[in-house]
C-alpha cells in the first residue's frame, strides 16, 4: 500500500489553532481563563455591594484558593513524590500508574527494570500503591485544609486588624487599589490533562490514586468538596454561610461541566446526532495529508476518494475473532497464524508487514506485541487514513510522544475516541460533497472542510466559555446578594456585620 507522506516538521500548525485545542482538550487551561474573569468580575461585584472590605476579601481568597485549587494537588504530588523516592527507595523514573488493557506502564516497569534492581525485594505493587494512595490523599487533605480553613481565617484576621487600625469608612477606595493582582494564566505551567472522568470501571488503591494524581476533575472536585465545607465552617455568621455554600455548591457545574455539555450539544445540532468533532489541530494535520494525496491535480473522484481513505469495510471472521482475549487485544503471533485461514496467500506478507507496524502504536505485554480489535479490523479495512505510518504521526499530533513509551499512559478509549473523530472527518467531506451532486474531492474543499472544524469549535467552546464566565463572574455573585436581601431585608456584606453593628 502507497501512503502520502508528510513530515511532521511540515505541518503548520497556526496559534489560533493551538488555542482551540487547548480549550478543546477538557484541560486546565479553560479553567484557568475562566479564572481570571471570575476574579475580576466577583472582585467588582463585591465591591458594588460591600466595598473595599468584601472586594478585599474576594480577591485573597480567590487568587489565593486559585493556586491551591488548580495547583496544590499536584503541586504536593510532586513534594511527596520526590520524598518517596529518598525515603522508600521508589523510582527515580517518571512511571504511570493508570492502566487498560493496552497499556500497563507500572507492570512493564516493575518486570523489566525492577528484577535488576538492588532494591528489587522492596518495589512492589502493593507498596507503589499504598504510597500512590496515601501519597494523593495527603495532597488532597492538605489543599483543602488550607483553602478551607486557613485562608478564610486569614482573611478575616486581615479584616478584623484593618478595622482595628483603620475604623474610618472604607467605602471610597477606589477599586484599582486592589485589582490590580498577578495575572492567574501565568500559573498554568503549561500543562495537559487527561480528557475525561470515568466512573464506571472497578477501583483499587491504584486507579483511584490515578485518577486523584492525574485527571483534572478529580483533582478539582475533591478540593472542591473539602472547600465549601471549610469555607461554610469558618463562615463568621449564618448569612455569610448561606452565601458561601451557594456560591461554592452553583459555581461546580460552570467550572468543569458546562463548556463540555455545551460543546456536546451544540455538536450533535450541528451534526446530526454526532456529539464531539476532531480538534483543529488534528483536523489540519489530516487535511495537509489528504492534500498530499490529491497531488499536483488538486482533485480526485469523490468514490475513489472515499475508497482510498477510508478502505472497505469487512467482517472480522469468526476463528480470528475467538483469538481475542477477552474480545479486546490478539496477539500478533496469534492473529499471523489467524491470517492463514482467511486471507489469500499473495496478500499475506503485506498483511504481516501493516500489523507489524501497528503492533508498535503501543508498548508490549509481557514480552509480546498486540493488537487491538479495531487496529486488526482497520488493517483489514485498508485505507490510507487505517495505515499505521499514518496513525503514528497522527497519534503524535494529537497525544504528543508518550503516547509510544513504555512507562507514560495514555488510554485507548481515549485514542479510540480521537480515531472516530477522525473517520468522521473525513466521512464528513464525502457526504457534504455527495448531498451536493459533485463528483470529485478538491484541494479547495478540503481547505475549506479544515476552516469549518476551526470556526464550529472555537464557537461551541467559546459559547461554553462564555456562559460559564458569566454565570461565575456576575449571575452567581449577584444571585447570592439577593438570597441574603431576601433573607435579612438588607443588601449589605454579611462578613463585616459585626464592624457596622459596632459603628
Amino acid at each position: 500500500m502507497s501512503i502520502p507522506n508528510i513530515p511532521v516538521a511540515n505541518i503548520n500548525h497556526p496559534i489560533s489553532r493551538n488555542i482551540v485545542k487547548q480549550f478543546a482538550s477538557n484541560g486546565f487551561v479553560p479553567v484557568i481563563a475562566l479564572e481570571a474573569f471570575v476574579e475580576a468580575g466577583r472582585t467588582y461585584q463585591a465591591y458594588k455591594r460591600g466595598g473595599f472590605d468584601e472586594a478585599r476579601e474576594r480577591i485573597t481568597e480567590e487568587f489565593s484558593g486559585a493556586v491551591f485549587w488548580l495547583g496544590g494537588v499536584k503541586g504536593l504530588n510532586w513534594i511527596f513524590e520526590k520524598l518517596g523516592q529518598k525515603m522508600l527507595k521508589l523510582p527515580k523514573k517518571t512511571v504511570d500508574i493508570a492502566s487498560d488493557y493496552v497499556r500497563k506502564p507500572l507492570e512493564t516497569f516493575l518486570e523489566k527494570e525492577v528484577k535488576t534492581d538492588g532494591n528489587s525485594t522492596k518495589i512492589t505493587r502493593q507498596l507503589m500503591a499504598k504510597f500512590k494512595f496515601a501519597k494523593v490523599i495527603s495532597s488532597v487533605i492538605i489543599a483543602n485544609a488550607f483553602i478551607g480553613f486557613i485562608l478564610p481565617k486569614i482573611n478575616q484576621a486581615i479584616t478584623r486588624s484593618y478595622h482595628k487600625n483603620k475604623p474610618q469608612d472604607q467605602q471610597s477606595i477606589s477599586i484599582n487599589s486592589f485589582i490590580e493582582k498577578p495575572d492567574i494564566i501565568n500559573f498554568a505551567g503549561g500543562q495537559k490533562e487527561d480528557k475525561n472522568v470515568s466512573f464506571g470501571s472497578k477501583i483499587d488503591l491504584l486507579s483511584l490514586a490515578n485518577n486523584f494524581e492525574n485527571k483534572r476533575n478529580w483533582q478539582l472536585l475533591s478540593v472542591d468538596v473539602g472547600t465549601c465545607s471549610g469555607r461554610v465552617y469558618s463562615a463568621r455568621n449564618n448569612d455569610e454561610r448561606v452565601e458561601i455554600g451557594f456560591r461554592d455548591i452553583s459555581s461546580i457545574y460552570f467550572y468543569m461541566f458546562n463548556m463540555i455539555n455545551m460543546n456536546k450539544w451544540l455538536n450533535k445540532i450541528e451534526q446530526k446526532g454526532i456529539g464531539s468533532r476532531l480538534d483543529p489541530v488534528s483536523a489540519e494535520f489530516a487535511t495537509q495529508y489528504m492534500n498530499n494525496y490529491l497531488g499536483e491535480k488538486g482533485k480526485v473522484n469523490i468514490d475513489q476518494f472515499e475508497k482510498d481513505m477510508l478502505g472497505i469495510e469487512k467482517e472480522l471472521p469468526t476463528g480470528l475473532k475467538n483469538r481475542f482475549k477477552d474480545g479486546k487485544i490478539i496477539t500478533l503471533e496469534d492473529f499471523k497464524t489467524e491470517l492463514t485461514s482467511f486471507a489469500k496467500k499473495e496478500d499475506i506478507k503485506s498483511i504481516e508487514n501493516i500489523a507489524e507496524k501497528m503492533s508498535k502504536l503501543q508498548p508490549q505485554i509481557q514480552g509480546k506485541s498486540i493488537l487491538t480489535q479495531g487496529q486488526v479490523q482497520d488493517i483489514l479495512n485498508g485505507g490510507y487514513i487505517n495505515h499505521p505510518e499514518f496513525l503514528q504521526e497522527f497519534y503524535k499530533n494529537s497525544f504528543g510522544k508518550k503516547f509510544m513509551q513504555k512507562y507514560k499512559f495514555v488510554a485507548q478509549n481515549d485514542i479510540d475516541a480521537v480515531k472516530k473523530d477522525l473517520t468522521n472527518y473525513v466521512k464528513s467531506i464525502i457526504n457534504q460533497a455527495k448531498e451536493k451532486g459533485l463528483k470529485d474531492i478538491t484541494t479547495d474543499m478540503l481547505r475549506k472542510a479544515s476552516n469549518k472544524n476551526l470556526k464550529m469549535n472555537a464557537i461551541n467552546w467559546g459559547t461554553g466559555f462564555a456562559i460559564s464566565a458569566a454565570f461565575l463572574s456576575t449571575i452567581i455573585p449577584k444571585t447570592q446578594y439577593l438570597i441574603t436581601k431576601l433573607r435579612t431585608g438588607k443588601d449589605s456584606f454579611p462578613g463585616t456585620e459585626q464592624y457596622r453593628n459596632a459603628a
